[in-house]
């Protein structure tokens, strides 16, 4: 078996590599590269004629579609479709789409989008659609420090609620993150509401001591983890520049005006409810989906309200109301939020699912599967991790870093 291999190619450049190694034509290997690239899309809730022009489609092409049985003899009005076949079968169906009804030139251009995104993603993990320039500015994972200032978070409550040891730790971390996410306000299961005022006693004096640190690192950025537009307004007058909303704009009708009046980055995600009932049996029928049409309602309404698409990065949530199946869900299908064209930020930081997994260890027994959480998830397509153990992950990512790049 020596003489024969499978190859798992995941993106345009190694297709082309593979090609070239063979010493294949020149010029047939860009048309033969679109070939050796195998993607499948779901469509979800088609109507039943559009699904038998899709099937019929796809066959004439040479490529396939899964459709519901009763499709065909119209016993079903809609029906899922699962389209299956190479990049070069794609521009020959989106070619075919654009000239049919039944709005199907408005689908083309979505399955055309589509493929376009995921090529991007997948330069991540080796280079694509121009080469190793896009690779190498992408092979940084950005490192978000967590530090709480309060009394009750799950991991550090506590741990730097006075100013001084708070300053100390943010010096300590700036060696290592690229942004020090400021909280006042704990949104770990369960948690209190804490008033407009409290939150700014806790953070204000905080962030205006930070700002100075600056000075050690001088490309270091604030973020405020805040639900309230006045503390995310007072946060930025004090030096912050990033808003992370874990509410995505729904909890303060003024957070987008405070986003959109500063120009700051703003961080939507998701969350289920609130952190006092997100983990009350909460519940989803397709996660990933589910939380790609959240991002999709909360991005419009965003953009509509003034704030500009290349200031958003988007949070799917791990662990804000969603069960232990759901979180490995999301990791898993982390690259498929890329389809968005924005920055993903992902928090697995000693959450509960990495308890669960190991015979519910407590929060300071998590740092090995925060690590190996956060490897995949960096893998997978993640572009800032959220963490409490700064030094730690910037080691970890910097071997991670070098794998994704090469």
């Amino acid at each position: 078996m020596t003489n024969i291999e499978i190859l798992r190619i995941e993106n345009l450049d190694e297709a082309r590599k593979e090609i070239e190694k063979i010493k294949a034509d020149v010029h047939g290997t860009e048309i033969m590269c679109k070939k050796a690239l195998h993607r499948c899309i779901k469509i979800y809730d088609v109507d039943a004629k559009v699904a038998n022009i899709l099937k019929q489609e796809m066959l004439s092409i040479g490529g396939d579609a899964a459709i519901a049985r009763g499709v065909i003899d119209c016993s079903v009005q809609k029906s899922d479709v699962l389209l299956m076949g190479t990049i070069s079968q794609y521009e020959k169906l989106i070619a075919k789409l654009k000239s049919q009804p039944f709005k199907l030139n408005i689908l083309a251009e979505n399955i055309e989008k589509l493929i376009t995104e995921n090529l991007k993603t997948f330069a991540v993990f080796g280079s694509s659609l121009r080469g190793r320039e896009i690779n190498k500015k992408a092979s940084k994972t950005k490192i978000m420090g967590i530090l709480n200032i309060t009394p009750d978070s799950f991991y550090d409550g506590n741990k730097y609620f006075d100013l001084e040891r708070a300053i100390e730790r943010a010096k300590e971390i700036s060696k290592y993150c690229d942004i020090i996410d400021i909280g006042g306000e704990s949104s770990r299961p369960y948690a209190d509401y804490v008033s407009e005022e409290e939150e700014l006693r806790r953070v204000i004096p905080v962030i205006e001591k930070i700002s100075e640190i600056k000075k050690i690192n001088p490309e270091i950025k604030i973020s405020i983890d805040t639900r309230k537009a006045k503390v995310a307004e007072e946060a930025i007058n004090a030096g912050a520049s990033i808003i992370n909303d874990i509410s995505a704009l729904r909890d303060d009708e003024n957070m987008v005006k405070v986003a959109k009046k500063y120009d700051t980055e703003i961080v939507l995600m998701h969350m289920k409810g609130t952190p006092k009932t997100m983990q009350v049996n909460p519940y989803y029928e397709n996660v990933v989906k589910e939380i790609m049409d959240f991002f999709e309602e909360r991005i419009n309404f965003a953009t509509k309200n003034g704030i500009r698409r290349e200031k958003i990065i988007i949070d799917p949530g791990i662990g804000f109301g969603k069960r232990l199946e759901d979180n490995l869900e999301i990791l898993k299908n982390l690259w498929k939020f890329k389809i968005f064209g924005l920055p993903v930020l992902i928090g697995v930081s000693r959450k509960s699912f990495i308890g669960m997994l190991n015979n519910n260890i407590p929060p300071e027994e998590r740092l090995e599967g925060t690590i190996s959480s956060v490897t995949i998830a960096a893998m997978n397509g993640a572009d800032i991790v959220r963490v409490h153990d700064a030094k730690e992950i910037y080691k970890a990512l910097k071997v991670v870093d070098a794998i994704k790049s090469f």
